[in-house]
Order: C-alpha cells, then structure tokens, then sequence
C-alpha cells in the first residue's frame, strides 16, 4: 500500500490536493493547515509536500523518508541539523519556466519605456512626452545561470542585447558572452546597464549584491530581483536610487514578507515593488503537482529525483 502523502500548504492545501488527486490517483493525502497540525503529524509522517517548512522540528520525524519544497528556494528548510541525514530533498526547479523570465523581461522593458512614470500620468490626466532608453544594444549581467537565468539570457538576446553572467562556477555557458564566478562579480557589473538577480538563498549568496556592487555597474543603470530576500541589500538599492547611480529597479523578494505597509520602501522614487509573483500563473498549482508527482514516482521506483536538493550547496 503506498505510504500517504501528507500536504503542508497553508491556504493551498485543497487546491494542492485537488491537483494531486489527478495525478496521484487514488493516493492518501493529509492536508495539515496550520503549524500545530503539522508538529503533531510529524511522528507519522514519511512523504512531505510543503512550501515554507518550519525549522527545528525535525528531530521526531522518524518515519520522513522525502521532502519536496513546492518552489525552487530551499532556504526555509536548510540548515537543519536536526532532519535525519537518509531524508531525500527535492524541489520543483524548474517550474518557474517560461514565467519567470517573462516577468524579468516584462519589468525591464516597463522601466526602460518609462511605464511607471506614464501610469502616473494618466492617472493625473496629463499629456507629457517621455524618452526611453530602449534594452536594445545594452548589456545585461545575469547573476545566477540556473535554467531562469539562461532563460532571461536567451529574451534579453532576442531584444538585441549583450548578455554576461555571473555563476558559482564561472564556466562558460552557451550564448553568454563572458561568464564569471561570483569572487569577480564585479568585474562582470562594470559594464552592464541591466542586472538581473536570479540566485538561490545560500551562506554563498547572501548579501551578494551590496553598494559596492551597485556602484560597479554603469550610472543610470535597472536592477531587477527575482531571487529571495537577503540577496539583495534593499538599503543599498533605496540608496543607488536616490543618488541616481540606478534609474530603476524592481524587487520581487524582500527579506520579511510580506513588505510591511508602513516600509519606506513603498515610497521610493524609481522603485517598482512586486509581492514575490515572479514565477507565478494561473496554472502554477497544476506545475507544482505535475513536479512533486514526478520527483516522487522517482524516489519511489529507488531512482534519484530529478530535482534533488544538495544539503551541501543549499540548493
């Protein structure tokens, strides 16, 4: 009999389960809908399909066998010194394709035409001509070549852009035109107009993208983040901005979310705040079913997920 599938999605957990009934048919699922719930279920538990999972509360789990983050960030989970070592960890990588880079190139074509400013316009009924910088003949630095930043790499060529990148590795990547690891990050900044952000939440990662970083890259220039909150100081970003050393950026992912309403942030000139929807769409749920059910018909026929998360690299 196949072990149940206990579904840790608060405010998800029937849509999730709705989708897992197509394509795990006739399989039990568990919706736990809050954090106590979930403490008391955790001696039964062996398969575990959750978004933000609690930390520290592992140590009576003694049935997990497999964990699958529904998203591509693992950062909620990891470290856990406390999740017994045979645990299988999988994400759902992957799933944010093609929508996140579209959201990434939506944004940067929205800055570069001057969309916000237009809005605000028309929204005071004004008629005033606006001047854009066009993407085309810029170059734009990928930080981060995961299948999203490879991605937004291969749009951003399409618009006639440069294209650089920054990785953990710094090996060559196809149709980018110079890749660095991410020590010589700023090296790859100094000439890009455009940045995107893209990079998982790792000890490696965070705080990456500082003022020094800002600073590097070309006066005038976009920052666009996708990645999550931590990677990017927002102190750094509000700064760049009102000195002019950025003429726009867009946040998706900020450290607590969601942004608190009173945060000055909301308020800064240039600045275009977005509530973490990145890699989101209406059939989101049906690709995050569609991931879990594959990593987890793997893991239960003795192969390897597709999608298996390295406790060592944190992603």
């Amino acid at each position: 009999m196949s072990s149940p599938v206990h579904i840790y999605l608060p405010g998800h957990n029937q849509q999730m389960a709705d989708e897992l009934a197509r394509t795990l048919p006739g399989r039990r699922l568990v919706q736990l809908e809050d954090s106590r719930a979930f403490t008391k279920a955790l001696p039964s538990m062996e398969l575990l399909l959750t978004g933000r999972a609690p930390k520290n509360r592992w140590a009576r789990a003694e049935n997990l066998r497999m964990i699958h983050i529904a998203g591509s960030g693992v950062d909620t989970l990891l470290p856990a010194p406390d999740l017994a070592e045979h645990v299988v960890i999988s994400n759902s990588r992957g799933s944010h394709e093609p929508h996140m880079p579209e959201f990434v190139m939506a944004m940067a074509l929205a800055m570069a035409y001057n969309v916000p400013q237009l809005v605000r316009q028309q929204e005071q009924h004004q008629w005033r001509e606006t001047f854009p910088k066009p993407l085309f003949d810029q170059t734009m630095c990928v930080v981060g070549l995961g299948a999203v930043g490879r991605s937004v790499a291969r749009r951003a060529r399409a618009l006639g852009m440069r294209v650089t990148g920054v990785s953990r590795s710094g090996r060559p990547v196809d149709g980018i035109e110079q890749v660095v690891s991410s020590g010589e990050r700023r090296y790859a900044l100094t000439d890009a107009d455009v940045v995107v952000v893209c990079v998982p939440l790792t000890e490696q990662t965070r705080g990456l993208i500082g003022p020094s970083e800002l600073n590097s890259m070309r006066r005038g220039g976009l920052l666009i983040d996708v990645s999550r909150g931590g990677v990017v100081y927002l102190d750094a970003v509000i700064a760049a901005l009102e000195s002019g050393q950025l003429r726009g950026a867009n946040l998706d992912v900020f450290r607590t979310e969601p942004l608190p309403s009173h945060h000055p942030a909301w308020d800064v000139e240039g600045l275009m705040v977005t509530p973490h929807i990145a890699g989101l769409s209406r059939d989101y749920l049906v690709r995050l079913a569609r991931s879990f059910t594959e990593n987890l018909n793997a893991f239960e026929t003795g192969l390897n997920p597709e999608n298996l998360v390295s406790r060592h690299l944190g992603y």
